[in-house]
C-alpha cells in the first residue's frame, strides 16, 4: 500500500470510529487480517468477532465484524472505497424503496440508509451465519427490514454457501438447503408496487436472477449490479434490454444500468 493510501486509510477510521477504543481495535485487526490473507494464512475455523461503535454524521452505531472472515474487506471497500458513489451519481432522484440483493453482513444497506435515510431498504440474504449479523448490524437503522432468502428466478430451495470467506458464499452443490424466493414474491410479501434502486451482488447467481421469469424488471427503475464471470456486460444488456434499460456506467464488475428517457 502506497504512504498517501495509508494515510487515507488512517484518517478514513479516526473518522469513522465512534471512540478511541475502536479506532484502535480497528486499526490492529485491520492489520491482523490483511497480514494473514497475504500470506494465506487466514485460519477460517476462527470465529473471532468484535463490536466496534462507528459514527457518521450524527448518527452513531456498534457494527459486528468477524476479523478473518473477509467482513473487515468489506467494510472498506463500501465505506472507504465507496464502490457505489460513482453509480449513484447517474440517479436523477433519492431513491424512496431500495432492494438489496446479497446483503452479506449489512454494509450496503448501512450505507444507503446513511446516504438516503427517507428511504426505505430492503435487505435480502441468503446465508443464515451472515443473516443473523445482518439483523445486528442494522438494528438501530430503522428504514432497514431483513429477509432471509436467496434471490432466485422462482420460489423454492437450493444449496447456498461454499466458501470460507463471508462474501463468497454461493449456490453451491456443497451448500446449506436454503429458502429462494422470486423477485415477484419478495415485492408482493413487502407490497413494493415499484423499486427505485435494486442492488445485486449475488455471486454469479444473476444469471438465472435476470434471465429467466424477468418481467418484475418492468417495475424497476435503477440497477447497480456487480457481475460475475461467465455474465458479462453483453448478456446483461440481452437481459435488461427488453425493459427499456441501458448500462450508463461500468467500473470493472459494477455497472448502473437504468431505464431509457423516452
Amino acid at each position: 500500500m502506497s504512504l498517501k493510501n495509508y494515510i487515507s486509510k488512517v484518517l478514513f477510521n479516526k473518522n469513522m470510529s465512534g471512540n478511541l477504543k475502536t479506532f484502535l481495535a480497528f486499526i490492529v485487526n485491520s492489520k491482523r487480517y490483511s497480514s494473514k490473507f497475504k500470506k494465506s494464512s487466514l485460519d477460517f475455523s476462527n470465529n473471532e468477532i468484535f463490536a466496534y461503535n462507528f459514527k457518521n454524521g450524527n448518527k452513531r452505531f456498534d457494527t459486528y465484524l468477524r476479523t478473518f472472515k473477509g467482513d473487515i474487506d468489506i467494510f472498506y471497500e463500501i465505506f472507504w472505497k465507496e464502490t457505489y458513489k460513482e453509480h449513484l451519481q447517474f440517479l436523477v432522484n433519492d431513491p424512496k424503496i431500495i432492494v438489496d440483493l446479497g446483503a452479506h453482513i449489512g454494509m450496503t444497506s448501512m450505507y444507503l440508509s446513511l446516504k438516503y435515510p427517507n428511504s426505505k431498504i430492503y435487505s435480502v440474504e441468503a446465508s443464515q451465519e451472515n443473516f443473523e449479523i445482518l439483523k445486528t448490524n442494522t438494528k438501530s437503522f430503522t428504514n432497514i427490514v431483513c429477509l432471509n432468502a436467496a434471490a432466485h428466478f422462482e420460489d423454492g430451495t437450493l444449496k447456498f454457501g461454499g466458501d470460507e470467506l463471508s462474501y463468497n458464499q454461493k449456490v453451491s452443490e456443497q451448500g446449506i438447503l436454503t429458502k429462494a424466493l422470486s423477485m415477484g414474491s419478495i415485492m408482493k410479501s413487502y407490497d413494493i408496487e415499484k423499486i427505485d434502486l435494486l442492488k445485486i451482488d449475488i455471486e454469479g447467481a444473476e444469471i438465472e436472477l435476470l434471465g429467466k421469469n424477468n418481467s418484475w424488471l418492468q417495475k424497476v427503475e435503477n440497477i447497480v449490479i456487480e457481475i460475475h464471470p461467465p455474465y458479462d456486460a453483453k448478456s446483461l444488456n440481452n437481459d435488461i434490454e427488453p425493459y427499456n434499460f441501458s448500462i450508463k456506467n461500468q467500473r470493472k464488475d459494477v455497472l448502473f444500468v437504468n431505464k431509457s428517457l423516452s
